[in-house]
């Protein structure tokens, strides 16, 4: 890497820091100020609220990093560009594949920021930020239903009441049924703590629906075993945009075993794919800003116009996203295609501009 390489990259990359740390602020912001409206839920305080947001803030990061990608290469392009230091670049012969090569190597060390970002820190947070705030509020429940956490398992369908934590379940009701749909046996245990593999539930009772009459005994201490665990506890915890790739991949082949549907957390594993290549195509799309069509404008008018192209662009994903889960457009269609287009688009501009 060269001397020019090493400014150019280094003026984008903290334009994009600068541009990041805005709109993360922005974000503490506003969700503070909702996360306040909850203060007083059981011991859930304000300092418990400002933890919950700040360790959310990984995932954002994630989120946000495209939009943050094209202001910050604006911000910092249009810095060169306003103390003619471009001028003098292209003076000397640098062409502008030559300086969009220098961009993108950063490029490329963002797109790899927002893949460690999105599989390390940011899914561990966001569920530690989820348990923290159950557990403050507390609201032992994993899933915002009346009545606790819900789990299929072919014919068999478990119930918590509440959830004191991964491996502590409490009010635990295992209902079993035959192909017919017909009622085999309802075992209730008022605890049930996971244990070498398995489930112990404590003073359990099984009541069996059979011919001619239904019988109830005492079971005592017994171990169920199933694929409920206390990882998969913790997935159903958390917004699908918050999992790691892997651990989405996990909870779809469960819901698909059992034939629940899955589209929702397809289209947050596709999303989660194309955000690196969103963040690299974003990064890009300030070159045609500097050198083309807008190369005479302020550096006001280029900021606006990337920050309404980038905030379009989030409204555009999110967006699509979710007309396709209600509308069964396919997963891989509605959650990579703003960032195809995206592509696309820089592709073209990219091209009109002389060399």
């Amino acid at each position: 890497m060269t001397i020019l390489d090493r400014y150019i990259g280094r003026t984008v990359f903290f334009g994009t820091l600068t541009a990041l740390a805005v709109l993360l602020a922005l974000y503490i912001f506003m969700t503070y100020i909702g996360e306040l409206q909850k203060v007083g839920q059981g011991q859930y305080t304000a300092l418990r609220a400002l933890q919950f947001t700040l360790l959310t803030l990984p995932r954002w990061s994630g989120d946000l990093f495209p939009m943050a990608a094209l202001i910050g290469s604006l911000m910092g392009l249009g810095t060169l560009a306003s103390n003619s230091e471009l001028t003098v670049m292209r003076a000397a012969g640098i062409s502008v594949m030559r300086i969009t090569w220098a961009v993108m190597k950063v490029a490329l060390l963002m797109m790899v920021a927002v893949v460690l970002i999105g599989e390390g820190l940011a899914s561990h947070a966001e569920q530690y930020a989820y348990k923290l705030r159950a557990s403050a509020m507390g609201k032992h429940v994993s899933v915002n239903t009346g009545s606790g956490l819900w789990i299929r398992e072919g014919n068999s369908y478990i119930n918590a009441r509440t959830v004191y934590s991964n491996t502590h379940l409490g009010g635990v009701y295992l209902y079993e049924f035959d192909e017919a749909k017909r009622p085999l046996t309802l075992t209730y245990a008022p605890e049930a703590i996971y244990e070498e593999g398995g489930w112990v539930l404590k003073e359990s009772v099984q009541t069996r629906f059979g011919e001619p009459r239904i019988t109830t005994r005492r079971e005592g201490e017994t171990l169920w075993q199933g694929i409920l665990d206390p990882g998969l506890i913790d997935v159903v915890a958390v917004e699908p945009e918050g999992l790691s790739s892997r651990e989405l991949l996990r909870y779809i082949a469960y819901l698909e075993a059992n034939g629940l549907d899955s589209a929702r957390y397809w289209v947050a594993f596709w999303s989660k794919l194309a955000s690196p290549l969103a963040t690299g195509a974003m990064m890009l799309l300030a070159i045609p800003f500097i050198f083309g069509s807008m190369r005479s404008a302020t550096m006001g008018s280029r900021l606006l116009a990337g920050t309404l192209i980038g905030i379009g662009f989030y409204l555009f994903n999110r967006g699509l996203g979710q007309l396709g889960i209600v509308y069964s457009i396919p997963p891989f269609l509605s959650a990579t295609l703003p960032t195809i287009c995206a592509i696309l688009v820089t592709s073209y501009m990219l091209r009109r501009i002389r060399n």
